[in-house]
């Protein structure tokens, strides 16, 4: 089983700007302490064009942008042609509605949100323990490499 996050959505909910270049790299950081923690692979999902510099992955962490697709519609193919079981962080009610029942455990981001706080500071790269994590990625040189 592996989680599908609806980044957009999660970004929104937290309160975060969704077009945010920084905050969805913020995210694919966090998200790589919760695959490490949960032994999950995480695939993370926005909408549009991935911006320069922005990498395809980060550890068990892979980040997929729509482009001229929607981030909901990445995600209902991944649920319908997939072979694995999904639990799909999202409080979209309508990609809820388009995914449940394709062995898919839909769950809302508030409680994606909740993991990530809960984490133990050294899978957490918010925390005050994670500095070497900010310096890296405040590097530009460090920033294609995910």
């Amino acid at each position: 089983m592996s989680f599908l996050v609806d980044g957009s959505n999660l970004l929104g909910h937290a309160g975060k700007e969704r077009e945010a270049v920084e905050a969805k790299r913020r995210l694919a950081q966090a998200l790589t302490g919760l695959a490490r923690s949960t032994k999950k692979k995480v695939t993370l999902y926005f909408d549009g064009n991935k911006p320069d510099g922005f990498g395809a992955g980060l550890g068990a962490v892979t980040v997929v942008f729509g482009g001229d697709r929607s981030a909901d519609d990445k995600i209902a193919t991944r649920c319908r042609e997939g072979s694995d079981s999904f639990v799909v962080f999202t409080s979209d009610g309508a990609l809820a509605s388009r995914i449940r029942g394709r062995r898919v455990d839909v769950r809302p981001v508030r409680e994606l949100i909740s993991m990530l706080e809960s984490l133990p500071p050294a899978d957490n790269p918010s925390s005050p323990m994670s500095d070497s994590w900010e310096a890296y990625f405040s590097d530009e040189k460090n920033r294609t490499q995910f």
